[in-house]
C-alpha cells in the first residue's frame, strides 16, 4: 500500500514463446535493400522548391520587419531584394538573421545608391508575425558585429556594433540535418 492507501500492483502478462524462436515469415533468402537514390533531375527539382519557398519565406518575413521598423520610426520604406538569410539554434528555440536592402517609397525612379539602406533583422523561428520580429535596423558603413550563429558561413550577414540583437550572442548549435549553407537571393 501507498501513503495514501491504495495498492498498487502492475505486471506485464508473461510471453507465450521463447527468446529467439520468434517467426516474422521472411524467408532467409531476402534481403534489406538500400533505398535507392533519386535521379539527379528529381533531387534539383527538389532543391529548387526548397530554394523558391526560403526566398518567398524570406522576402515576406522582411516585408512585415521592415512595416514593423516604418511603424516604429514613422518612415516609408520598401524592400528591395533579400541579399543573406541565416538560420541558427541557440537554446532551443530557432533565430535567422537577415540583410536585405530598402529604399524610400518616395525614390521610385531614382537608382541612387545613397538612397538605398542596408538592414539587419533578427526574427524568431518559427515566424508568426510582426511579434516575432525581434530587431530591424539600417546598418551603418562601419557595422560589423560578431555572432556565433553566423561565424564562418558565407555570404556573411552583416550586424549592427551595437549587439542590440539577441541570438547569437553565446555559442550556437547549428541545426541537425541542416546543410549550413546560407542562402542568398
Amino acid at each position: 500500500m501507498d501513503e495514501h492507501g491504495f495498492r498498487f500492483r502492475f505486471t506485464f502478462p508473461r510471453p507465450k514463446y521463447e527468446y529467439g524462436t520468434l517467426d516474422f515469415g521472411e524467408d532467409d533468402q531476402d534481403e534489406c535493400l538500400p533505398r535507392q537514390r533519386k535521379p539527379p533531375e528529381v533531387r534539383n527539382a527538389l532543391r529548387e522548391k526548397r530554394v523558391a519557398f526560403r526566398q518567398k519565406a524570406a522576402r515576406h518575413h522582411a516585408k512585415v520587419a521592415l512595416r514593423k521598423y516604418n511603424t516604429a520610426n514613422n518612415t516609408k520604406f520598401e524592400l528591395v531584394e533579400v541579399r543573406v538569410i541565416r538560420l541558427f539554434w541557440e537554446f532551443g528555440g530557432g533565430c535567422i538573421h537577415y540583410n536585405f536592402t530598402a529604399k524610400p517609397e518616395d525614390h521610385h525612379h531614382s537608382a541612387d545608391a545613397d538612397s538605398t539602406k542596408l538592414f539587419f533583422s533578427e526574427v524568431d523561428n518559427p515566424f508568426h508575425g510582426e511579434n516575432d520580429v525581434l530587431l530591424c535596423c539600417i546598418l551603418g558603413e562601419n557595422d560589423n558585429g560578431h555572432c556565433y550563429g553566423c561565424q564562418g558561413f558565407k555570404p556573411t550577414v552583416v550586424h549592427p556594433n551595437s549587439h542590440a540583437y539577441g541570438g547569437g550572442n553565446t555559442t550556437c548549435i547549428d541545426f541537425a540535418g541542416s546543410d549550413g549553407s546560407s542562402e542568398s537571393d
